[in-house]
């Protein structure tokens, strides 16, 4: 693997790696040509994609000739369109694995001096495998080691599984000990009373304990973030992360975002009495969150996390709570829910770039549901977010 973001390599980068005799190993792979468009192709593609995804992940660069693994010159791509190749590399990606790998694979296009480019495709180790090459009825696993790309035994599949496994239940287990902390008041800012509506973000990357923010170079950034709902906000630091946070000034906030330094995400909005009613507003929440992950998901990715992530949806206090609707449109008395805390199932984001309000949309129907509504009726008939 070259040793320089992404974004950063340019020609001389790689000239080094010629000059250097650089040997393929377990986290960089050579290849002259970009794959044809036949199963066999797209087979080979995967292969190289999902064993290094499977493994420590690593860079694939197309438009180099190597000799038994050492590479020894530049030869260019001659590309009609980059746009057609990475559309097409990334639906295969999408569509020709099993989980798919969206957010994990990533495209530098090099231009070069004498003309042509080169394609250095990265693979981010994936923490949702193992993944399975599907297309054109393919059916396998595989991994990537020094000598080259190897199928997956037995065993082996075995310990990927494992591990994934153990990944998920870390992911639930971080929920499970926030709700308890959040639930006992153990949190960074004191918190008004009243219902509090908590959302979790946990990619997987950051849930594998191998990442870690870089505090001195981010808090900037994560402190002009706001927590949900909030016009003005006041951030610190602490021994989770970085925090902004909406202090009501009596001691008390309504709100607050936690960025973990392992890239965790803890968003916390309370809303309390409405002259001295328990009213839970079914819209105003709603667009709250919908702003909040808009903004939220662009940080995440700028501070260097990718997907896949698990979001996560959770309300308590709210059993005296009535919901709030428009009486316009529905009649008869406000509805209440029939307990205390709504610990809502997660919800898969593949892509930083996600519509938020599609993402969502499951989550607000339960919430609605719980309150006695076949569905959220801020979405109208096409599935589209309209608030009334």
């Amino acid at each position: 693997m070259i040793a320089i973001p992404l974004d950063a390599i340019t020609e001389p980068d790689l000239r080094a790696l010629i000059d250097a005799g650089a040997q393929e190993s377990r986290r960089l792979e050579f290849k002259q040509a970009l794959p044809d468009s036949s199963d066999g192709g797209k087979v080979k593609f995967l292969r190289s994609v999902t064993a290094m995804a499977n493994t420590q992940g690593g860079d694939i660069i197309y438009g180099v000739a190597e000799a038994e693994g050492v590479a020894h010159d530049l030869l260019p791509l001659q590309l009609v369109s980059q746009d057609q190749v990475r559309q097409r590399l990334e639906s295969l990606c999408a569509d020709g694995v099993e989980p798919r790998l969206t957010g994990l694979v990533q495209y530098r296009f090099v231009p070069l001096a004498s003309g042509g480019e080169v394609l250095v495709v990265r693979v981010t180790n994936s923490w949702n495998g193992p993944h399975r090459v599907t297309t054109g009825g393919h059916a396998h696993f595989y991994g990537r080691n020094a000598s080259g790309t190897y199928q997956l035994d037995v065993g082996q599949l075995r310990e990927a599984f494992t591990l994934s496994q153990a990944v998920a239940e870390r992911i639930r287990a971080f929920r499970a000990d926030r709700l308890l902390k959040i639930g006992t008041d153990q949190v960074p800012v004191s918190l008004m009373n009243g219902a509090r509506v908590i959302l979790h973000i946990v990619p997987l990357q950051a849930a594998t304990n191998v990442a870690t923010i870089d505090l001195s170079a981010q808090t900037r950034r994560i402190r002009e973030t706001r927590p949900p709902g909030a016009s003005g906000w006041n951030h610190k630091l602490n021994l989770d992360g970085v925090l902004t946070y909406a202090d009501m000034g009596d001691g008390a906030a309504e709100g607050y975002m936690l960025c973990f330094r392992e890239g965790m995400l803890e968003a916390v909005q309370v809303w309390g009495d409405f002259n001295g009613d328990k009213l839970f507003p079914s819209l105003a929440y709603e667009k709250d969150l919908l702003e909040a992950l808009r903004t939220y998901f662009p940080l995440l990715q700028e501070i260097g996390l990718g997907t896949p992530a698990y979001l996560f949806l959770t309300l308590t206090n709210i059993a005296d709570y009535q919901f709030a609707v428009d009486h316009h449109r529905f009649m008869g008395p406000y509805h209440r829910t029939d307990r205390d805390a709504l610990i809502l199932p997660e919800v898969l984001i593949e892509d930083w770039s996600a519509d938020a309000s599609v993402s969502m949309r499951p989550l607000f129907d339960m919430v609605w549901n719980a309150f006695g509504y076949e569905r959220s009726f801020n979405y109208d008939e096409t599935g589209k977010w309209h608030p009334r």
